[in-house]
């Protein structure tokens, strides 16, 4: 079995999350960084594609996204950095039933703005984007980029056709970027109803289209 060490963290701590395919490990430092504590691995033996630590409304959570054998992608979290960790039974960030598409892997955790404390942002694999507003208690599929038209016409990357990444507009609330390998970037400025390709710059002299709306 392998005895995962343990980190001890306070404010002005510089910490740094690493994912890797036998586990997840946290380094911590002071403001100085010459010298780093390391901390795991956690999840010994698990692909861990995403990790977050959520720092707001007086929280110290670490997040990860584990791919389980067993279990599946699974959201699970710590609050005493890394000495115990919830285990959830089922997924907790999940396809509703009769969307036609299961859950494969956990790409990118993401908490919100810090106006809005008690928002997380979850990419996922088939590329979809899930939104938390109690902290991460329930996880909602965000319908208006899973029904966009474009959606069906994505098709996978080098690592799978995953959202990998969320980007909040920190001055405007309903603005947020996303981005889909390989369907490019995506911004919604309406708090997620609508969602818009912004893609320049590319192009592609290989097709027919050489500087496609999306994809790539």
């Amino acid at each position: 079995m392998v005895t995962a060490k343990q980190v001890k963290a306070k404010a002005g701590d510089v910490l740094l999350l690493v994912g890797t395919t036998k586990g997840a490990f946290v380094l911590r430092s002071d403001g100085a960084r010459k010298s780093w504590d390391v901390g795991g691995p956690w999840f010994p033996g698990h692909s861990i594609y995403a990790l977050a630590f959520d720092g707001r409304a007086g929280r110290r959570r670490l997040w990860a996204g584990a791919q389980s054998g067993h279990f599946g992608a699974v959201l699970s979290w710590s609050d005493d950095f890394g000495k115990s960790w919830t285990s959830p039974e089922t997924a907790n960030v999940r396809f509703p039933d009769g969307s036609g598409v299961s859950l494969k892997q956990i790409w990118q955790i993401l908490p919100g703005r810090d106006a809005e404390p008690d928002t997380l942002y979850c990419g996922v694999e088939p590329a979809a984007l899930f939104v938390s507003r109690d902290a991460g208690e329930s996880w909602d599929l965000e319908r208006g980029l899973f029904e966009h038209p474009h959606r069906p016409k994505w098709e996978a990357g080098g690592g799978g056709l995953c959202l990998h990444t969320v980007v909040p507009d920190r001055r405007d609330p309903n603005r947020l970027f996303i981005a889909v390998s390989t369907g490019g970037i995506y911004r919604t400025d309406d708090g997620g109803r609508s969602w818009a390709p912004r893609n320049k710059g590319i192009r592609v002299t290989f097709l027919p289209e050489p500087e496609p709306e999306y994809g790539q």
